[in-house]
């Protein structure tokens, strides 16, 4: 049992520099944070999308990405954020979390290298950057710096004032209440890091009343492992709400890190004794020096990975049967084999044919959102339906770049008339999104705005509603079977299509003269039929696509000549 010194202490400062200390770590780790996405921008979503197409991928992903925005829970929060969207699929985010839990380590190992005492210079550096440059990157980076700064300068006034308190009689006995119940070490960790939403908070403040040697190290170890449980508070946060996926993802962060901490809480003692090996073979004081926290948390995140690694699979099963599917939208996962490319150019073509098919499903599921959504009064069909506009924007964007590299090869004329149609018409499906996407928000400022819609005016566009589903189901059927004679009734029903729209815009004149509606309705009504107008072209574009062979396509060119 350690001598304990009964010391004065000026409470009033000791409390404020705690506080203070606490206030600055907390404020200086989310300037970092915020400022490092700032910098990467809409990058992030980009490079995570397109770089964890395999769960390895996604661990060495969800590594870099941690250990360089410095939080593994806006890393989780993003990545539920894409698995909502539709632009991740669950495999693919089980493994940047399990990478963000060990990029989290990163913030642990850089608190224990005591560059406190550098803090004043790096802020200095990162507050000339932010107000005398001009240029918004380099304003970004400075605030990086300073936050750098200010999150090891609040570690220092926070630990010498928490270096008086563990002189305390009282403060060290309940410190070392930690050591002898370690469900009472867990209990504190998930706690205080769901309150702070920061494991690397919690961890470095642990780590610094760690360096006072009041903490016992089994005590830690066990605080440890409840931080990892109460950072998935926010990834769980992200998904209320979502859709299944969304869920899911974030309960594949719970149970990853419950399971790591459950396993390492029975084998507590042999862990206990494994890091003071550890500690001892890198020649460090283990009863105090901060690195050891950091060595529990690395070997901890790691070793969990290393296990759950081999049960990806059956990790995602579980989730999809604790969270099923509840009127979703659905949609097969197409890889976009590069590979093929040279080697295959027709499989490839076959390749894109049913990830073009899913484009032609998630515009019609959007379709049926943007009616639920209009005339069911179904609220949760808005979120679905801007849902279904991200997919499709991500969808053109991935399919349009492989028919371009497709493109560059030495194809014949048969080939090169597939890539030019299927080109033509992702744009068609993707702009078909964007009309819909203008629908959903017309719909939603009407409803806003308390607007009626008139008996006539809804009996007119649910007709037009009906004629623009049969027109798109018969346009991806077309296109996709190549039925010419489904395609010449595209362009019949195109005809009557123009013409109603031209019908109804004068009945709706004829109620507005006759004062049956307003002019505000009036304005969203032409608006709806505009948009409505257009789908049916894109559809019909699609048929054309059918019936015309005249196609030619050049290399450094997208656009039908």
């Amino acid at each position: 049992m350690p001598l304990i010194f009964l010391v004065d202490i000026d409470w009033k400062i000791t409390i404020f520099e705690i506080v203070g200390g606490l206030g600055i770590f907390l404020f200086g780790i989310n300037l970092m944070s915020d400022s490092l996405k700032k910098l990467a921008g809409a990058k992030l979503k980009l490079f995570l999308e397109k770089t964890t197409n395999t769960p390895l991928k996604g661990i060495f992903v969800g590594i870099l990405l941690t250990a360089l925005i410095q939080s593994s829970s806006a890393t989780s929060a993003l990545v539920v954020g894409l698995v909502r969207a539709g632009l991740m699929t669950l495999p693919q985010a089980v493994g940047v979390i399990f990478g963000a839990n060990i990029g989290t380590t990163f913030t642990s190992i850089l608190i224990s290298l005591n560059i406190g005492s550098y803090s004043f210079p790096i802020m200095f550096v990162g507050t000339f950057l932010i107000f005398f440059i001009k240029r918004k990157k380099i304003q970004n980076f400075g605030k990086v710096l300073f936050g750098f700064g200010m999150m090891f300068f609040g570690l220092d006034t926070m630990g010498s004032a928490l270096k008086q308190l563990a002189q305390l009689p009282a403060f060290a006995e309940m410190l070392q209440s930690v050591g002898d119940k370690p469900m009472l070490g867990v209990l504190v960790g998930v706690l205080t890091t769901a309150i702070v939403q920061s494991s690397s908070a919690t961890i470095g403040i642990l780590q610094q009343l760690y360096s006072t040697g009041g903490v016992p190290l089994i005590g830690a170890i066990a605080i440890v492992l409840g931080d990892n449980i109460g950072t998935t508070v926010t990834s769980i946060m992200a998904s209320v709400g979502g859709t299944s996926s969304a869920k899911r993802t974030a309960l594949v962060h719970v149970l990853f890190n419950s399971f790591g901490t459950i396993l390492f809480l029975i084998l507590l003692k042999p862990y206990h004794q494994f890091i003071i090996f550890l500690s001892n073979l890198i020649g460090i004081d283990y009863t105090i020096d901060k690195f050891t926290i950091s060595l529990a948390h690395v070997s901890f995140n790691i070793a969990t990975v290393l296990i759950l690694f081999w049960f990806v699979k059956q990790i995602v099963w579980l989730v999809s049967k604790i969270i099923p599917s509840k009127d979703e939208l659905v949609v097969d996962d197409v890889i976009l084999d590069k590979l093929l490319l040279k080697s295959s150019p027709d499989l490839a073509l076959e390749n894109v044919k049913k990830a073009m098919m899913n484009m032609g499903n998630v515009a019609r599921g959007m379709l049926e959102f943007t009616y639920n959504y209009a005339f069911e009064n179904d609220d949760k069909a808005y979120e679905l339906g801007e849902q279904c506009e991200e997919l499709l924007d991500s969808m053109d964007d991935k399919i349009h770049n492989y028919l371009v590299d497709i493109g560059a090869n030495d194809l014949n004329d048969k080939q090169i008339q597939r890539v030019a149609k299927n080109i033509d018409t992702i744009t068609d499906l993707e702009r078909i999104g964007d009309h819909l996407d203008n629908l959903f928000e017309l719909f939603a400022e009407r409803k806003e705005k308390k607007i009626v819609m008139h008996a006539n005016t809804k009996e007119e566009l649910v007709n037009l509603f009906g004629i623009i589903r049969k027109q798109l189901d018969r346009a991806t059927n077309a296109y996709f079977n190549d039925n010419q004679e489904i395609a010449i009734e595209i362009e019949k029903a195109e005809m009557e299509l123009d013409y109603l729209v031209k019908e109804y815009r004068k009945n709706h004149i004829n109620r507005i003269y006759d004062k049956n509606c307003t002019e505000v309705e009036a304005g969203f009504y032409v608006d709806i039929l505009s948009n409505i107008e257009r789908i049916g072209d894109h559809c019909h574009n699609m048929a054309v696509n059918v019936l015309n062979k005249n196609f030619s396509y050049h290399k450094d060119s997208t656009e039908r000549v």
